[in-house]
C-alpha cells in the first residue's frame, strides 16, 4: 500500500498511456463487426451509462450557464471524435491513427494562442514546427506508411483538432467542476443521443443475432468504461495529484502503445513511421517543456 501511495502519480500515468493506446486497436477490432458510426455511437452510450451509475449524484451540479462549454466539450471531446477516428481506423493502420492523435498537444497549444489568448514561447514554436514536419513525413502520400487512401488520415488529424478545442474550454470555461462531473455532464449532450441511435437502428439486433458481433461489442465495451469515462476521469485527478505537465506527458507514450499493438495485429511497421513519431514526441516534449529556475 505504501508503494501505491508513493507512486500513485506513476501508476496512474503508466495505466492511462496502456489504456488510451489500446484504444485504437479496440476500435479496429469493433469495426469487423459494425459500422463506424455503431462503434463510435456504442463507445458513447457505454461510456454515459457507466458515468451515471457511479456519479449519478453530480446532476445536481448542472448550472445553466455551464451548458454551453459543457455541450462543446461533449460534442467536440466526445461525440466528433469517436465518429472520426473509427472512420480513419477502417482504411488505415491503428498504429498511424494513434501517432496522429499525439499531436492534440500541438493543436491544442495553437488553438489556446489564436481563441484564448495563451502565451507562446519560441520553445514551444519550434516544438510546434517539429511537430508538424513529423506528422507530415508520416502521412506523406508517397510513402508506403499509409497506402493509397492515405487521406484517410485526415480524419483522425480533424478529431485531434476537435480534442484540442474541447481541452481549451476545459481550462478556461469549466474549472470549477470535478473531473466526475465534467464528464458526466458533458457526455450527457452525447450519450443519451448515441443510445437512442443505437436502438433504433436495430444494433441490439445485430448483436443478439451474431455471436461475432457480441464478441467485438465486448471490446467497444472496454473502450466506453475504461477508455472513456474512467480514464478521463483518472486523468483529470492525475492532474490534480501531480502537475498538468505531467500529465499532458502520458500522449508521449500513446504513439509507442498504439504501435506496439499495430505490430502484434500484424501492421506493417517501416522507417518512416518511426523518423514521424520520433519528430512528432520531440515537438510535444518542446512545447511542454519549462525553463529551468
Amino acid at each position: 500500500m505504501e508503494f501505491i501511495q508513493r507512486h500513485k502519480a506513476w501508476l496512474i500515468f503508466i495505466g492511462l498511456a496502456l489504456v488510451w493506446g489500446s484504444s485504437f486497436i479496440l476500435m479496429k477490432r469493433g469495426l469487423e463487426s459494425f459500422h463506424f458510426y455503431e462503434v463510435g455511437s456504442l463507445r458513447l452510450a457505454f461510456a454515459f451509462w457507466f458515468t451515471a451509475a457511479i456519479g449519478y449524484k453530480k446532476f445536481k451540479l448542472f448550472k445553466r450557464k455551464d451548458l454551453r462549454p459543457l455541450f462543446i466539450v461533449g460534442i467536440l471531446g466526445n461525440g466528433i471524435p469517436y465518429m472520426l477516428f473509427p472512420i480513419a481506423l477502417s482504411e488505415i493502420d491503428s498504429s498511424v491513427v494513434g501517432v496522429v492523435n499525439s499531436l492534440v498537444p500541438l493543436f491544442t497549444l495553437v488553438i489556446g494562442i489564436m481563441f484564448f489568448k495563451t502565451g507562446v514561447k519560441r520553445l514551444q514554436v519550434l516544438g510546434i514546427v517539429i511537430g508538424f514536419t513529423g506528422a507530415y513525413i508520416l502521412i506523406n502520400p508517397h510513402g508506403n506508411v499509409l497506402g493509397e487512401k492515405w487521406y484517410f488520415v485526415f480524419f483522425a488529424v480533424a478529431a485531434s483538432l476537435c480534442y484540442a478545442l474541447s481541452i481549451n474550454t476545459i481550462s478556461k470555461k469549466l474549472q470549477h467542476l470535478d473531473s466526475l462531473s465534467i464528464t458526466l455532464l458533458s457526455l450527457m449532450f452525447v450519450g443519451i443521443p448515441a443510445t437512442l441511435f443505437v436502438i433504433l437502428n436495430g444494433t441490439p439486433a445485430k448483436i443478439a443475432g451474431d455471436p461475432e458481433a457480441f464478441i467485438n461489442m465486448s471490446y467497444i465495451v472496454i473502450l466506453g468504461v475504461f477508455g472513456t469515462s474512467i480514464a478521463v476521469i483518472l486523468f483529470n485527478y492525475l492532474i490534480k495529484i501531480s502537475s498538468p505537465i505531467f500529465s499532458a506527458s502520458v500522449t508521449y507514450f500513446i504513439p509507442i502503445v498504439a504501435i506496439a499493438w499495430g505490430w502484434f495485429d500484424g501492421e506493417r511497421i517501416v522507417a518512416t513511421t518511426f523518423a514521424g513519431v520520433c519528430l512528432i514526441l520531440l515537438g510535444v516534449y518542446l512545447v511542454n517543456k519549462k525553463k529551468k529556475a
